[in-house]
Order: C-alpha cells, then structure tokens, then sequence
C-alpha cells in the first residue's frame, strides 16, 4: 500500500485499543513507519468510558493522531446477550474520546467504524450511501447503532469545530491476535477453532450457526491497519479528493 503522505513518525500518535486485533496491528503498521512506540494506555490504566479520566489523558499527552479502535466488541452471541452494554460503552468510549481530541487540537483522528451498520438486507457491493437506507440485523443492533452515532459524531465535529476525523468501516476481520472463544469471539475465528477441536478430537463434523445462506466479506486485520494508517497520513487535499469533501468522514475499507 502507498506509504501516508504526512510523516507520522513526527508526530504524537495515540492508539486506543491497542491490545485489541486491530488496534495491536494499526500498532505494528506503525512502527514499519518510523512509529515505534505510539502512546498506548491499557483498560487498567485508561477507562475510556470515564470523560474526565479520558479528558486528563488527552490534556497531559496532546496526541496529535488518535486511532480510535477501542471498543465493547463481540460475535453474534455476545452481542445478543448484552445489548444494552454493547450501547452504552461504546457510545461513551466515543464520546469522551472525540470530545477530548477536539477540545485539546488533535489534527487528525481516524474512528473505526464496522459494516455491521449498513442494512441487513444491503445491496452488494456495498457503498457508503447505503447506511440508513433499512432495517439493520436485529442481533447486533444495539452495536451498530453505537457505531452509526460514532460515523454521525465525526462528521458533526467537522462540520462545527472544522476537524479532521475519518470514519473507516472494515468488513469481518480477522487475524493475529484474534479471540477464539465460541461465545464471544467473532465468526472467522470461532469457525477456526471449531474445526481444530474436530479435527483433533476426530470428530467427523462442525456444527456452524445460521442457515448457510448469508455472504460474508472478511479483511486481514493488517490491511485495514494500513488502510488507516495511510488515511492518517494523508494531507488534507488527498483526503478530501478520496472522501468528497471533508464534512463526509465515510471510507469503506474492507
């Protein structure tokens, strides 16, 4: 992929969700770019649901590139389970932290976003101008309206305070770094490990959910990395050509 056009290894670069899969990579895609040690907080350390914990850390360190890919995430039966807390964390992890990059000059934030938000019944290939044109799958609704809110919050902050925050929608990924666990773990890994369990426990079949009949697109976690990481290094007029005007902060990048 073409290297950002902006040298980021100049400048403050925070990651939130860094031990996350995707976070973990955008880390690694980093640091082939002169980015060896990006500001990193654990959950432990930084609850980004907290605004005025959230509001300090952005006060004290003025990163001046967020990758903000923090999130309450999960498969099908997590999301199912637990939908109001799926709402809720994500809509104050965003929050808090496009708040505080604002109040506080970060010049470029780069929210991933997920395709859960399109329509359940989509028309494929999926362009951006499909978001809100029907209903959304019922099971992981709650999570996919948290993400609308994010995209929806981006472009508000550009439109009002003239920010610069981008708004990527990666299709299922998967890849180093992934969890496995059947119940909370999304679909790609959990078909992983079920067919490890069979085949070593001999068994002569996998039982996989669903009817067999939905399509689904999945991204090495690494190339969204580089996808956000070449968005955040873009200077502002290569940015604007690849999203038609700052004030819609929508990229697909599966």
């Amino acid at each position: 992929m073409t290297a950002p056009s902006r040298p980021l290894a100049r400048s403050r670069v925070y990651v939130a969700g860094h031990t996350g899969l995707l976070g973990g990579a955008v880390c690694r895609v980093l640091a082939e770019h002169g980015v060896a040690a990006p500001i990193c907080r654990g959950h432990a350390e930084l609850d980004l649901t907290r605004r005025d914990d959230v509001d300090g850390f952005f006060a004290e360190q003025r990163p001046q590139v967020v990758f903000l890919c923090a999130a309450r995430v999960g498969g099908i039966a997590a999301n199912d389970a637990a939908p109001a807390t799926f709402l809720s964390e994500n809509l104050a992890i965003q929050d808090n932290v496009l708040r505080a990059a604002w109040r506080h000059g970060a010049e470029r934030l780069v929210f991933m976003a997920s395709s859960c938000i399109y329509p359940r019944l989509c028309p494929q290939p999926i362009r951006e101008e499909h978001l809100l044109s029907g209903p959304l799958e019922i099971t992981n609704q709650a999570y996919a309206v948290a993400k609308i809110a994010g995209v929806e919050a981006c472009r508000a902050y550009n439109r009002e305070h003239g920010t610069r925050f981008v708004a990527l929608m990666p299709s299922n990924l998967y890849g180093p770094g992934d969890r496995y666990d059947l119940e909370t773990g999304h679909v790609l890994a959990a078909l992983i490990r079920k067919c490890h369990e069979a085949r070593a426990n001999g068994s002569p079949e996998v039982t996989v959910w669903g009817s067999g009949t939905p399509l689904r697109e999945f991204t090495w976690s690494e190339d969204a990395a580089r996808a956000a990481v070449l968005i955040a290094g873009a200077d502002d007029a290569r940015l604007a050509r690849a999203m038609d005007g700052l004030r819609w902060p929508m990229l697909n990048a599966g």
